[in-house]
């Protein structure tokens, strides 16, 4: 959580506010998802070796429904169309299919640096 975030949390004004925002950024966050079919944590930069290692982990059949996804928004996007709303809803944007992994490597090498 950033700094400003932090306040926002600590300050009793600027609570409900902040809360309000952030309900509307994910309600956003979420119409994005679902026109193409996307999970959130599809968006996590590959780049990181954390996400790379958590990707690597993943069972292939997951791998495989990832690159489906990714295709498919690829392709919705170059059409410029949408995901029919019925499909759309029955996606889980929010499942942490890597982030609860990306978690568990995180705390792992920090345990390791930590007994180092």
């Amino acid at each position: 959580m950033s700094r400003l975030a932090e306040f926002c949390q600590k300050v009793p004004g600027l609570r409900g506010f902040y809360n309000f925002l952030a309900r509307v950024h994910l309600k956003g966050v979420e119409k994005e998802l679902r026109k193409y079919g996307l999970r959130y944590d599809d968006l996590l930069n590959e780049q990181d070796p954390d996400v790379k290692k958590a990707i690597d982990m993943l069972p292939e059949h997951e791998k495989q429904l990832r690159a489906k996804r990714f295709i498919r928004a690829f392709d919705l996007s170059m059409k410029k169309t949408q995901l029919p709303e019925e499909i759309a809803q029955k996606e889980d944007i929010w499942n942490p299919y890597l982030r609860s992994r990306i978690e568990l490597i995180r705390k792992e090498r920090h345990r390791n640096e930590t007994y180092k």
